[in-house]
């Protein structure tokens, strides 16, 4: 078990650096999904703080970190965002830091007919270490802390059925740059380019309870993800109305994953659990990590216009 963890982690840690990082509750992230659906929220403002830790039952775990902020019509139709990244990857402390800023732009084609268009530029810093790390051969590593601008470009479309029914659905382009990625400062090897087609159906089912079934497909050089899933949403209401969020999806080959949470007065708590299915159970036992992500939403508050009354003059 032990020499299979190594391995486990070995390959991890070395193959992370052409791959990205991505968490199991893709929609509350608009950055590492599509950048054009930054800004696209009920509210004018949302803020989001997600956190992801698996493979602890294995070995030291890994941790990824998320804190974004988006703000809905700073001009109208001109929405913007911007994104905190920490991801740390096992043994090697393989650490990807850095910042996404994010822009969307709105275009209604008819009233039920809604384009937007995004873009993202990152900036990130990744860094590697091998003190716990054992090699049967020297490796000539000479480029083990690196900063690379990251560019990524996206179009999303939200269709209104009818009252009942919204069709959500884009395609977005990541790394189109292809940012350098090298530990020994080869220039051949890169970030390969991602791309992330995805679509949900929003279905008011009645007034108090909602379904969304949803599909993500992503492709990065040979990786390959397909994830299918359906989200359940129950409306509870009294003197504080509650929203029950439910949820369950298959990240086929790799996970099974459970959701459930609650959002209260535009606060939205949900906790994940990711069941490893993949050839790996020997070293997890089908265990993977626990996800919570956190989103506010509130609208900005509108200036009240003060009207002075006029004084009469004294001679009347």
């Amino acid at each position: 078990m032990k020499k299979l963890s190594i391995v486990f982690f070995l390959s991890i840690a070395l193959n992370s650096v052409a791959q990205d990082v991505h968490f199991s509750q893709f929609k509350v992230s608009s950055f590492l999904l599509n950048p054009a659906l930054v800004g696209a929220q009920n509210n004018d403002y949302k803020a989001s703080l997600q956190r992801k830790s698996q493979w602890a039952s294995v070995s030291v775990p890994f941790n990824t970190l998320s804190f974004s902020l988006e703000r809905k019509d700073i001009l109208p139709n001109h929405n913007i965002g911007v994104q905190f990244l920490n991801d740390i990857a096992g043994d090697s402390r393989f650490k990807t830091t850095g910042i996404n800023l994010g822009y969307a732009k709105k275009l209604a084609v008819t009233a039920d007919n809604l384009f937007s268009f995004g873009a993202g530029l990152g900036i990130f810093q990744r860094s590697i270490v091998f003190d716990d790390l054992v090699f049967n051969d020297p490796e000539n590593l000479s480029n083990l802390n690196f900063i690379f601008p990251d560019v990524a470009i996206g179009v999303a479309n939200f269709y209104t059925l009818n009252k009942n029914m919204v069709l959500e659905s884009g395609i977005a382009f990541y790394h189109i740059n292809k940012p350098k990625q090298s530990l020994t400062a080869n220039d051949a090897i890169r970030l390969q380019q991602k791309m992330n087609i995805h679509t949900a159906l929003n279905y008011a089912y009645t007034d108090n309870l909602s379904i969304q079934p949803k599909l993500v497909f992503s492709n990065q050089d040979t990786d390959k993800e397909f994830l299918l899933g359906c989200d359940v949403n129950y409306l509870l209401e009294g003197e504080q109305d509650i929203l029950l969020k439910s949820g369950i999806a298959d990240r086929l080959n790799d996970a099974l994953i459970l959701y459930f949470g609650a959002e209260i007065e535009g606060l939205s708590c949900v906790v994940s659990y990711d069941v490893n299915t993949s050839s790996l159970t020997n070293a997890s036992n089908n265990k993977g990590g626990f996800e919570f992500a956190l989103v506010y939403q509130w609208k900005a508050k509108k200036k009240k216009k003060i009207v002075e009354q006029e004084k009469c003059p004294k001679y009347l």
